[in-house]
């Protein structure tokens, strides 16, 4: 299961954060912001972070990807695939760079909204349950 989604900038700046964990209300966002963040400034150009201590001790996997200015990152529990999780990644950044049309981080900083609406269509509840990338934006325009 995914349970936080973000996309920072590359001096660690939140420009998307969602919680799928079922304590979100007591999880501290900005502590986990910058816990991140400094992971993957020292991960040596690795794409997977293992034993990342998340909440109340428990251990958890941090994947991630640089694109441009930004790092899309997920946290994910022990049964999450982090190859998947890796391309599920790619499709996040596919289906930005179609709906914004060449995306870079001003994209994401202007249009809050359409990117809550894209990121709903991809995730719900932690769970990933669309990767195709006509399907994804079909349903996003749909609802424009």
């Amino acid at each position: 299961m995914i349970e936080c989604l973000m996309i920072l900038s590359k001096t660690g700046v939140i420009r998307f954060l969602k919680i799928y964990s079922e304590n979100e209300s007591i999880i501290d966002k900005k502590d986990l912001v910058e816990r991140v963040f400094n992971a993957i400034q020292n991960s040596n150009d690795t794409q997977i972070i293992y034993d990342f201590i998340y909440y109340n001790n428990e251990i958890r996997r941090i994947a991630f990807r640089p694109f441009g200015t930004i790092f899309i990152v997920t946290i994910c529990d022990e049964l999450e695939n982090e190859l998947a999780i890796l391309d599920f990644i790619n499709v996040i950044m596919k289906v930005l760079d179609d709906v914004f049309k060449n995306v870079c981080e001003l994209h994401l900083i202007m249009n809050p909204e359409k990117l809550y609406l894209i990121i709903d269509e991809m995730i719900s509840g932690g769970m990933v349950i669309e990767t195709n990338k006509d399907e994804i934006i079909s349903n996003y325009l749909s609802k424009c």
